[in-house]
């Protein structure tokens, strides 16, 4: 019996051993042949060690613990251990043979007969086997494994012509033994191949999981070594400058030696020269010694040497060699390739590893100015909201009439204005407790408490204060007017949640937890005395900075004035000196504002700032001595339209608009001006308030914005969005002339060599330059635009003949001999120029660009620096198009159709519970043809209704055949077209498709497009329900991809809904593509619909879905679609 997870060693091991006459059986684990083992008690077993499922020392442990097969012989046949490691792996489970990967197909049949107490068997040499192919350097390991297989053929066919010739008598032996040497040899030379493409596949896959620089370039190390078969191996990665090996990791050398020793020098011997030349070097060293190849002396002897130099494109990353070739003398051309595969491979990934660590370093530094940013925005926020409430509160006290008016739309203006959660207002009384005057906002669902702790503050004022909407207790303090005033640190300002007791509970802002919010309680005062107390919550814990606090002590003073000057006329005229004090605050804070504020009557200006100065170049006496110098500065297009607006001011209350102005030095700016007409209580007029704001930037952006809508943004040619419009504007002017037009199609040569050795740079100021030459050499009525890369699109409008096409190409080329001096470089560059006209080449855009692009790689196809006009004889694909219909009308006749399966699997389990049917097309000269290149074809021809006949019929006919071969029963979902669905009599072709088949109708899945359904949704519930009454499952595909209406989607009689594989491609590592994902799963569950994802690749998907309760997966994470008979293999062993 032979236990191996790899199917090339345990066919290898099977075809050798049975030109042996043994029987043979084979497990592809050690569970499976533990079981295998237990049921048919084998003389001998082959095992690997390192399996899945169940290693081979597992394997062979539980293996002496069955009492009917413990005496089993067992030889260990692997390669991943190595002659040490593997016995004494043997020695602690009982195994005497070990046999390494590859070995000589006489040592295996030796040690097989010796395990067996069988005599060995005499083989006669043979006097040639297969050897290596040296046919070339391009010659792989995958042309070696075609000779091999070429050379087990031949010897297959020598074996049988032997067995006719001898006709069953004893003949030949000489030339039986001849042949069976032969095809060992072959099968030995073909294991070993497979082993190293089966060591490069896996280093693949490791390599692109790793992510420590160290661990992959040991990866690397032990895999070249294993393939090579050397003693000794080693990589080296250089330093950015290249002088020194920054990182040095070898195999094969003890640690004592590996602990003295240096790496090589880049410009010591065989180094240099694999390293300048950046070609693999091999040597053999007849004295051993390591110096005279670029070794340290310390180095142990080196008798052969293969160094393969690692590159990328266009940089040298270090070296890789590997000393002392085991099994021979010197290193062969199929290890150099082998070991340059691996230098590749990790080139590219070591590259990757690099980028990876710059853009981790890019994005933290990124992050951290966003913070930055942030923090800054946030603190201006919160500053110009705090002046904007100390603006509006100002206008308030300014036309306050009534004490209780001014309090209520101080805390009205405080919450509506300012964004704060609450403001209440509260007055002492003789017994020290407070009365609620005022209060706006509010803060539901909680009992609060305000206190204040400063320093030498005390107490003097506290109330209870129970009602229906609110129960609080409020403390008002005596606060020491220096302390208040400049020690905002020592202000806790928050409000905690609290039972409604009138004791006082603070917290501070570290103490912090959902339910705290913050507040200032600001007391309001007469002569020193505290008569009253302002408190407004915020639920920032940023919004009371120092600045906050000083502008909100500020408002609690002119509260305290507003309320005492209406009470005394004396108090009204320290008001009005109060007031104007303000306003000179406010003034000062406006002209600190980038925007020009200003207040005037019908007579003139009452206020204007010193923005205006900045703003419109101009004294500020001149606007307040002549009130039409406003409208004067305004350009002359718009003074008219905002005169007019201004003098309806008082009509319309507000106005808001966009406009130029001139300044002085005739520069034109544009702004935006919002005004608004300021009326008493009683409606009277009092006078007119508004801003001006600077936005010629927002209209330079907008400009610049539109243009690059239309032009390229490095040459400022035409862009596609215009060359279209301008094609489709000439094609209607030609149409009404009868002129005809050209399109030029034009590719640089080798422009892609000019970037890859200057740089980008240079390529964009080279770009530059031929748009300059293009635009000189057309005329001032035709187009130039540039297509993308280093492709460009001539228009030529009003041709009167293909020879005026010509010349203009004929000038391209002539712009194109002289060379271009670009950063200090002389470079000569021709270009490719395909042509097409119109009407004659094609009525509509996409055919001309079409055609002008195929006549231009013709162009390039002559070597560059030509001129091509396009002709019928280009479209060849349309006569293949013609013979592909013309074979796809016969292939349903000739039984070329084959349907594949493709696992469903429950998202939990992993277990398979359904199938898709996928159609194939097997074109006798063609082979497979893909079906999106042959289903749209029969969708537009009409065979696309017999096609899906034929594979319902199929699938089911199939699915009743697995089950009659006793495999569970699944579901086989096939895809339904548009045209299939809305055929007359569908439903009674699958009524008739199950019953002939005799197939149950829940194993049978419909798949429906989403925007097929939703197209036509009303007709398509009457069918779907007849459908869902025959009892066949049905299903949504692509769902996602379409627009769903989930009034509809709910009516739908469905049974799943299928993600499309473009959202779950991305869902490890785009945001969106996870949103919209989850969502779609969220929704079909909540619609009681199953949810299935197809397009599943890798790990990171699987853990995702199954993390979001996806109910079914698809995709090649669990395998490709499969033949038949594979899927039913699959089936049985899952």
């Amino acid at each position: 019996m032979i236990v191996d997870d790899h199917v090339l060693n345990r066919q290898f091991l099977m075809a050798l051993l049975g030109y042996s006459g043994h029987d043979l059986i084979e497990a592809a684990n050690g569970a499976d042949g533990l079981m295998m083992a237990s049921a048919r008690r084998p003389d001998l077993i082959i095992a690997d060690i390192l399996m899945p499922n169940m290693d081979g020392y597992e394997f062979v442990t539980r293996l002496r613990a069955l009492p009917t097969i413990a005496n089993t012989p067992v030889i260990f046949y692997t390669a991943t251990y190595h002659e040490r490691e593997a016995s004494i792996m043997a020695m602690a489970c009982g195994v005497r043979w070990i046999l390494p990967k590859p070995s000589d197909p006489e040592l295996i049949l030796k040690t097989v007969h010796e395990a067996l107490g069988q005599p060995n068997p005499v083989v006669a040499p043979l006097d040639t086997q297969p050897a290596l192919s040296d046919a070339g350097p391009r010659t792989g390991l995958d042309n070696q494994l075609n000779e091999y297989l070429v050379e087990l053929e031949t010897s297959s066919n020598l074996v049988s012509e032997f067995a006719e010739k001898q006709g069953g008598a004893a003949g030949d032996v000489q030339g039986l033994q001849h042949v069976v040497q032969r095809l060992s040899n072959a099968l030995s030379s073909l294991q070993a191949v497979s082993l190293r493409l089966t060591a490069l596949i896996e280093l693949g896959i490791e390599l692109t999981a790793e992510r420590e620089p160290k661990r992959l370039l040991a990866s690397c190390c032990r895999v070249v070594q294993d393939i090579c078969v050397a003693r000794y191996s080693a990589i080296g990665i250089l330093s950015e400058d290249g002088t020194r090996v920054d990182q040095y990791v070898t195999r094969g050398m003890d640690d004592a030696t590996v602990a003295q020793l240096l790496p090589p020098a880049p410009d010591a011997g065989i180094f240099r020269d694999v390293l300048s030349g950046r070609v693999p070097c091999r040597l053999t060293v007849l004295d051993g010694s390591p110096e005279r190849v670029g070794l340290p002396r310390k180095h142990p002897a080196v008798h052969s040497i293969l160094v393969v130099p690692i590159t990328s494109q266009d940089k040298v990353f270090g070296w890789l060699y590997l000393a002392d070739k085991l099994e021979a003398g010197e290193f062969s051309e199929v290890d150099e390739r082998a070991a340059s595969t691996v230098a590749a491979q990790l080139a590219v990934v070591y590259e990757n590893l690099l980028l990876y660590g710059e853009i981790q370093r890019q994005h933290k530094q990124l992050t951290t100015e966003v913070n930055d940013r942030k923090q800054v925005q946030d603190a201006l926020r919160r500053t110009l909201r705090a002046r904007t409430v100390m603006a509006e509160c100002n206008h308030v006290m300014v036309h306050a009439t009534s004490e209780k008016g001014l309090l209520d739309d101080m805390c009205r203006t405080v919450v509506e204005s300012g964004g704060y959660q609450m403001a209440w207002i509260g007055y002492t009384n003789p017994d020290g407790s407070l009365t609620s005057m005022a209060r706006c906002g509010s803060l539901p669902g909680r009992d609060h408490q305000m206190a204040q702790k400063i320093p030498g503050a005390s107490i003097v004022a506290r109330e209870h204060v129970s009602s229906p909407d609110m129960s609080r207790s409020w403390v008002v303090i005596d606060v020491p007017p220096d302390s208040y005033a400049r020690d905002s640190a020592s202000l806790a300002s928050l409000a905690s949640s609290a039972s409604s007791t009138s004791s006082p509970t603070t917290a501070s802002a570290s103490e912090r937890t959902d339910e705290t919010e913050f507040a200032v309680s600001l007391p309001l005062k007469y002569d020193g005395e505290v008569f009253g107390v302002l408190t407004i919550h915020e639920a920032d814990s940023g919004a009371f900075d120092a600045e906050q606090i000083a502008m909100l002590e500020e408002l609690a003073d002119d509260i305290s004035y507003g309320v005492n000057s209406l009470r005394t006329r004396a108090a009204r005229e320290k008001a009005e000196r109060d007031l104007r004090a303000t306003e000179e605050k406010l003034s000062s804070i406006l002209d600190s504002i980038d925007n020009v504020v200003w207040s005037a009557s019908d007579k003139g200006f009452i206020y204007l700032n010193s923005i205006a100065e900045k703003l419109y170049g101009r004294p500020l006496e001149q606007f307040f001595d002549n009130r039409n110098t406003w409208f004067e500065v305004i350009h002359p297009e718009d003074r008219e339209r905002i005169r007019d607006a201004h003098h309806r001011l008082a009509v319309t209350a507000t106005f808001t608009g966009e406009y130029r102005i001139v300044r002085p030095d005739d520069s034109v700016r544009w702004v935006e001006e919002r005004a608004r007409a300021i009326r008493s209580s009683d409606g009277k007029l009092l006078r007119y308030d508004g801003i001006v704001i600077d936005i010629s930037k927002r209209k330079e952006y907008e400009a610049r914005i539109e243009y690059l809508a239309d032009h390229d943004a490095l040459t400022s040619l035409a862009n596609r969005n215009l060359l279209a419009d301008r094609i489709m504007q000439a094609m209607a002017h030609a149409r009404r002339s009868g002129d005809m037009l050209a399109l030029l199609f034009l590719d640089l040569d080798r422009f892609k060599s000019v970037n890859d050795s200057f740089g980008h740079s240079l390529g964009d100021s080279l770009l530059l330059e031929v748009a300059g030459r293009l635009k000189h050499v057309v005329r001032e009525g035709d187009t130039v635009a540039r297509q993308g890369g280093d492709e460009f699109i001539i228009l030529l409008t009003d041709v009167q003949r293909p020879q005026d096409v010509t010349a203009v190409a004929q000038k391209i080329f002539e712009a194109f001999s002289t060379p271009f001096h670009v950063q200090g470089h002389e470079l000569f560059i021709s270009t490719s120029i395909g042509a097409t006209m119109f009407p004659d080449d094609g009525d509509d855009i996409q055919a001309l660009l079409r055609n002008a692009d195929t006549a231009m790689y013709r162009a390039k196809d002559e070597h560059g620096n030509a001129f091509q006009f396009y002709s019928r004889e280009m479209s060849e694909r349309a006569l293949e198009r013609a013979e592909l219909e013309s074979a796809l009308r016969r292939a349903l006749d000739r039984n070329e159709f084959e349907l594949f399966y493709q696992p469903k699997v429950d998202g939990m389990s992993g277990r398979i519970i359904g199938a898709e049917a996928l159609i194939r097309w097997h074109h006798p000269v063609l082979g497979m043809v893909s079906p999106t290149r042959f289903i749209p074809m029969a969708e537009e021809i009409g065979l696309i209704v017999p096609i899906g006949d034929w594979v319902i019929h199929t699938a089911c006919a199939q699915n009743k055949a697995w089950q009659d071969a006793g495999l569970r029963p699944i579901s086989v979902s096939v895809n339904l077209s548009a045209r299939q669905f809305n055929q007359e009599g569908l439903v009674d072709s699958i009524a008739e498709a199950l019953c002939s088949m005799g197939l149950d109708a829940k194993h049978l899945q419909l798949e429906l497009t989403e925007s097929m359904v939703m197209n036509s949704a009303e007709l398509f519930i009457t069918k779907l329900q007849e459908l869902k009454d025959l009892g066949v499952q049905l299903s949504i595909d692509d769902f996602g991809t379409g627009y769903s209406s989930l009034s509809y989607l709910k009516r739908f009689p469905l049974h799943q809904l299928k993600i499309d594989q473009s959202f779950v491609r991305d869902i490890a590592t785009d945001a969106d593509d996870a949103a919209i994902t989850s969502t779609v799963i969220s929704l079909g569950h909540s619609l009681n619909l199953k949810v299935i994802a197809e397009g599943v690749e890798t790990e990171e998907q699987v853990a995702f879905l199954r993390e979001h309760q996806c109910d079914e997966m698809q995709g090649y994470f669990f395998s490709k679609p499969l033949p038949a008979h594979d899927f039913a293999s699959l089936l049985r062993t899952h």
